[in-house]
């Protein structure tokens, strides 16, 4: 298996807009060891999302290296994606919206059906089974999307702003419940977030981003992830500081200011 479970390097991609080319992405580099957590920050419009969609294999226009696992990303695979709004079909109950990504990839057999089963018990929404998306609360739903992509066994996950929606306490029960996933299964996942303690409590590697066209500009080795006894104390709050004071001078710098 390579050193790094994912590879990015020199990374580029750009798009067409009213005629003229758009550069989204510029020179990115970017490499996470299987079985670790990392988080991207950067501002609005950087490329982030454009990113993710080259990693899940849903945009194979670019120019650079991708690799996961050695291979060039493709739809599907060992990869799972969820979105910002969980990306529920609010016609479908909890358990058809979970076994979906099941039967789009030929895999709803009894034996899946069975893992779907254990999946939705161990989140805590077995007894909801039969209700749909909009009988559920933002953190149920969070849930929901979480399910749908574990009982895929994925090897990787991103995640693309999953936790914006959420009040905060809410917000913060479902990264206690993200860290315990990952700490039982010990997969790869890789989180944006536009909450710099978010990043901070989760990321083991810290990527941030210039802004647009994107690049990563620094990568920040968190040891403090995952650490709930330093969550608001004082070298939890310096790095935040440091962080938020490196995005600003960023954007100040590209603004002229």
């Amino acid at each position: 298996m390579p050193a790094n479970y994912l590879s990015v390097k020199d990374l580029q991609v750009a798009y067409l807009q009213k005629g003229k080319t758009i550069k989204a992405l510029d020179a990115v580099d970017l490499s996470l060891s299987q079985g670790k957590t990392g988080v991207i920050i950067g501002p609005s419009g950087c490329g982030k999302s454009t990113l993710f969609n080259v990693l899940a294999g849903l945009n194979q226009d670019y120019v650079g290296q991708v690799l996961i696992d050695g291979k060039v990303p493709q739809g599907g695979g060992e990869t799972a994606l969820i979105l910002q709004d969980y990306g529920l079909l609010p016609w479908k109950t909890v358990w058809d919206n979970v076994v979906l990504g099941l039967q789009l990839r030929g895999k709803a057999t009894p034996e899946m059906q069975g893992q779907v089963e254990r999946v939705l018990d161990k989140l805590g929404l077995l007894s909801l089974a039969k209700r749909y998306p909009a009988q559920l609360s933002g953190g149920q739903r969070q849930r929901v999307a979480i399910a749908r992509a574990l009982v895929l066994e994925p090897k990787l996950l991103l995640m693309d702003e999953p936790f914006s929606s959420l009040d905060a306490l809410t917000r913060e029960e479902i990264q206690d419940f993200l860290l315990e996933i990952w700490q039982e299964t010990k997969l790869t996942i890789l989180l944006i977030t536009h909450n710099i303690e978010e990043a901070v409590f989760l990321g083991q590697q810290i990527f941030v981003m210039s802004p647009g066209p994107g690049r990563v500009i620094q990568v920040v080795t968190n040891e403090m992830a995952g650490d709930h006894e330093l969550r608001g104390k004082l070298p939890f709050l310096e790095m935040c500081s440091s962080l938020r004071s490196l995005l600003h001078r960023r954007e100040k710098y590209v603004a002229g200011i």
